[in-house]
């Protein structure tokens, strides 16, 4: 069989230095903005639905399959394994916005990086509207809660997912 070899527009992100966790995204895909922005919506009405609810299983099923579709592949995997994407860390944040903490201005780096060697007079009006499209910005960080009791933490949870 023979093989096709192009430039697909792949960037790969090693996680935490581990060879084994690799994400591989399309950063220049015109797409990407929208539907992270759409993500962003849909994970907001996902936080709305189970505001009151303790079911972390469900709310990490159905983040997943948002956010991998946002980024048209699996990053959640090797991102996040098996543990729950609300899983709280040593920070006091979920493991989910520590991740888009890191991962945000790094792609924001990379989008502009390889934008600015398209040449652009030559582009399409929706292309050029992307190009100027700002990236969806990290939230801010949460208190450390490593203090708190089982109970505080639920709280606290309900509280944010209002």
């Amino acid at each position: 069989m023979k093989s096709i070899i192009f430039d697909e527009g792949y960037e790969e992100y090693m996680i935490n230095g581990d060879p084994n966790k690799v994400i591989k995204l399309r950063v220049t895909d015109p797409s990407l903005i929208d539907r992270m922005k759409s993500a962003m919506e849909e994970i907001e009405k996902l936080r709305e639905k189970y505001h009151e609810a303790d079911d972390f299983k469900k709310f990490d099923e159905e983040f997943r399959t948002i956010v991998n579709k946002a980024f048209d592949t699996d990053i959640c995997t090797p991102v996040f394994g098996e543990s729950n994407v609300m899983t709280v860390t040593a920070s006091g944040e979920f493991l989910f916005t520590v991740f888009f903490n890191a991962f945000f201005p790094q792609l924001e780096t990379d989008i502009k990086a390889k934008l600015g060697k398209v040449n652009t007079g030559k582009l399409r009006p929706e292309v050029k509207a992307y190009l100027n499209t700002p990236i969806v910005k990290p939230t801010s960080s949460l208190p450390d809660v490593s203090g708190l009791s089982e109970d505080q933490k639920k709280e606290l949870l309900a509280q944010l997912l209002l």
